[in-house]
């Protein structure tokens, strides 16, 4: 009988021990997820493929612009945030497709398509080594978003294995503005 009690038990912890593994063992997009390097705005930070730096972020409830013979007004049901990088591929050609708004909060806004025909408009364009160039992130986010954030950028929009920068978007690298022209930006 205490044979049979002292198997039991063993067999009742080993499935409590591997129980716990199971539930402790991070997911596959997790193990796989990407490869975060953090900083500050404000320094140049370097992932895999590129080195980012962004000067400051402008918060903005209409943004105006200029290209193609026409001028364009766009507004926002929230904010428009606006952040003036510097970006340089390293050690080969790339692109910065993968730029996202991470609030306090947690919740994400990805980088918006809408003000793409802007001058500087960096997302989605050529980065050369050795040809550090300035441009924009164009982000639509609520207004309850604006502060405490942090800009997630990676080459690949949902990068695995690979760099992500996170950089901290810190109050006094953020400016206001009713209307934001971005003509007077880049």
């Amino acid at each position: 009988m205490i044979r049979f009690l002292a198997r039991a038990a063993a067999l009742a912890i080993a499935a409590l021990i591997l129980f716990a593994l199971q539930q402790t063992t991070p997911g596959y997009s997790e193990i796989t997820g990407p490869i975060t390097q953090r900083g500050v705005a404000g320094t140049a930070i370097t992932g895999r493929g590129f080195t980012l730096r962004v000067e400051k972020v402008v918060l903005a409830e209409r943004l105006r612009w200029q290209a193609f013979g026409r001028s364009y007004d766009r507004d926002t049901g929230g904010l428009w945030a606006v952040a003036v990088v510097e970006a340089e591929g390293t050690p080969a050609t790339t692109a910065l497709s993968g730029a996202t708004w991470l609030a306090a909060s947690g919740l994400r806004f990805e980088a918006s398509q809408r003000a793409e025909s802007a001058r500087g408009f960096l997302r989605g364009k050529r980065l050369e080594p050795g040809l550090p160039q300035r441009g924009l992130l164009i982000f639509e986010i609520g207004r309850d978003a604006a502060r405490r954030g942090a800009l997630l950028v990676s080459e690949a929009r949902w990068p695995r294995l690979d760099t992500q920068l996170r950089i901290a978007l810190p109050d006094d690298r953020i400016e206001q503005a009713e209307t934001l022209d971005l003509d007077t930006l880049k």
